[in-house]
């Protein structure tokens, strides 16, 4: 079969020259990333980038770009061919590694330790592909010491961010130049969740979104709808990530007015769409004086592998841009240690609203009940919390203290026998951070903590009373989806209550003990399915709860409920 003359040409010029047709998005990828050579594990002790072309034509790589936090560099003319690897570090690193796809470059960008936004443009100035990566995305342990790459799993998920990536598990550190050891085919179940929405200015709307969007879906102002009688007239895909969608106005925001912004059929860039966080609520924000914003929650001695985190609450009217607001410690000798960014997108704190930080979302919440993963927002990092107290300070950019909380490990609950992985909550917004009778342990029965989430302990108030309720009364734990547990719940009048709970049979038997000496939140709840110690199925029958509950104050309050096990017929 001939080809014809304009392709034979084309063959020809791509043999000879090098020429290839233009690149689309995400055909060369940004596939490892070495942020912090040192302490050597057993590579060479400096930085690369590896690209990897993932289409199924060579990419003539002449003067296209390689951005590192703005700082732009040259790439030099290099032939990638399809399913191939190139590796770029400084000139003067080459001979340190004995693999031939790797070219030096001039003026190196150095590549940050914490967090850089990489961003690989192509020769027209158009992005290829970007990756943002934050020293979060080691998953803590050993990984962010150093000596140990960042490397994309999955390369059919080229615009998946921190999901799809994680540590080298090579012997070396890395595998510059070949394919990477953490390579996988897993797969992507992310979402892309609208996270909030900030103000540019009176007639400017930010949307910020968990993952890269269909740029042609997320460009349609009729996917878009605002309260308050305005109208989106035009709407715009920021690169380079393309997870912020810029809206214009039809009419000003007014002051002292919410808005709240709602989002039809987005999509990421691999077509999946969020049914559950397709909203926000944005309005115009104000300076936050002292007060405002309080530190509600903090989790300083967390478990092994898992990260710290600080939860704020929006006690006043206001809305509060977190541009403005930064966190950090004081120094053994009372100063201010280094201030910490919470966030630089412009995210606002509503009123009555509450937002936890932490430097690894994914990890706090694979061993914590967060309940609501919109309130919870990543950072590069957090001041130091010593395990056995010290001070965390909020405050405003121009160094105005908005609330201080010291700490130390005594605030605990007394009985509490093991203090790894409890947080401390706040138990009364009107009373100071200083006041350390203002703070408890958060609930066992809540997974002690609650980022992103209210409280588990709280200050009762005078009207507050214990109420203790066993439903329903009849339930049958056959897995029929109808009436499987009965539920124990409760509400008490204030924090730092134990329990015991036992369930007993009709001849006075214990048959399952459900709870042990446990700190009880204000509010809470057991579930119970049928099933007895060591897993044994029970029969049919009535069965009778008994609770004890007490406090460190002497209070006693016991009681019984009875519930109905019925279990159908052969």
């Amino acid at each position: 079969m001939r080809l014809p003359i304009v392709c034979s040409c084309l063959l020809l010029l791509q043999a000879l020259t090098g020429f290839t047709q233009a690149p689309a998005i995400y055909d060369v990828i940004i596939h490892e990333v070495m942020p912090k050579p040192t302490p050597v594990l057993g590579l060479p002790p400096y930085e690369y980038i590896e690209l990897r072309n993932i289409s199924t034509a060579p990419v003539q790589l002449s003067n296209w770009r390689l951005a590192v936090n703005k700082r732009e560099v040259l790439l030099p003319a290099y032939l990638l061919q399809p399913d191939s690897l190139l590796v770029l570090c400084a000139q003067a690193a080459v001979s340190s590694y004995n693999i031939p796809n790797i070219r030096g470059i001039d003026r190196f960008p150095a590549v940050a330790d914490d967090s850089a936004l990489i961003v690989l443009y192509d020769a027209f100035k158009r992005v290829i592909h970007a990756v943002d990566y934050h020293q979060g995305w080691y998953a803590g342990g050993k990984a962010g010491k150093g000596g140990i790459s960042l490397e994309m799993i999955n390369t059919a998920f080229p615009c998946s961010g921190k999901a799809n990536w994680m540590a080298s598990t090579a012997s070396a550190g890395g595998t510059p130049g070949s394919v990477n050891a953490a390579a996988a085919n897993t797969p992507d179940l992310s979402k892309p969740d609208l996270l909030f929405a900030a103000i540019a200015d009176s007639m400017r709307v930010l949307l910020q979104f968990s993952k890269t969007l269909d740029s042609v879906l997320a460009a349609d102002p009729a996917r878009y709808q605002i309260t308050g009688g305005i109208h989106i007239t035009a709407c715009r895909v920021q690169p380079p990530l393309f997870n912020s969608v810029e809206l214009q106005l039809d009419a000003v925001i007014r002051p002292e007015e919410v808005y709240t912004i709602n989002t039809s059929g987005l999509a990421d860039c691999n077509g999946a769409t969020s049914s559950i966080y397709n909203s926000a609520t944005l309005g115009i924000s104000q300076p936050p004086a002292g007060n405002d914003v309080l530190i509600n929650e903090v989790l300083f001695y967390p478990p092994t592998g898992i990260p710290e985190f600080i939860e704020l609450y929006n006690a006043s009217r206001k809305v509060v841009n977190l541009n403005e607001l930064r966190l950090c410690a004081r120094t053994a000798g009372g100063g201010l240690s280094t201030f910490k960014k919470i966030t630089t997108s412009g995210r606002l704190l509503m009123p009555g609203h509450l937002l936890a930080f932490t430097t690894n979302k994914n990890l706090l919440c694979s061993y914590y009940n967060c309940r609501s993963q919109e309130n919870i927002q990543e950072v590069s990092s957090l001041p130091s919390m010593p395990l056995d107290g010290g001070d965390v300070v909020l405050l405003r950019a121009d160094s105005m203290v908005i609330d201080e909380l010291p700490y130390t490990s005594g605030q605990h609950f007394p009985l509490a026998s093991e203090l790894q992985g409890i947080s401390l909550e706040r138990l009364a917004y009107q009373l100071p951070a200083s006041d350390a009778a203002n703070w408890h342990s958060a609930a066992a029965t809540a997974g002690y903590a609650t980022p992103g989430w209210p409280n588990s302990q709280r200050r009762g108030n005078a009207d507050d009373s214990l109420n203790i309720a066993l439903l329903p009364e009849v339930f049958s734990p056959d897995h029929d989806g109808t009436t499987d547990v009965t539920q124990l719940s409760w509400q008490l009048p204030g924090p730092g209550f134990m329990g015991n709970v036992t369930v007993y049979d009709l001849q006075g038997k214990p048959v399952r003990y459900l709870a042990h000496n446990i700190l009880m939140g204000n509010t809470g709840y057991l579930p119970w399915d049928g099933i007895g110690e060591n897993a044994v199925v029970l029969p049919s029958g009535i069965y009778i709860f008994f609770i004890e509950i007490f406090n460190l104050q002497g209070y006693v309050k016991r009681c019984k409920r009875t519930v109905v096990m019925a279990r159908k017929l052969n």
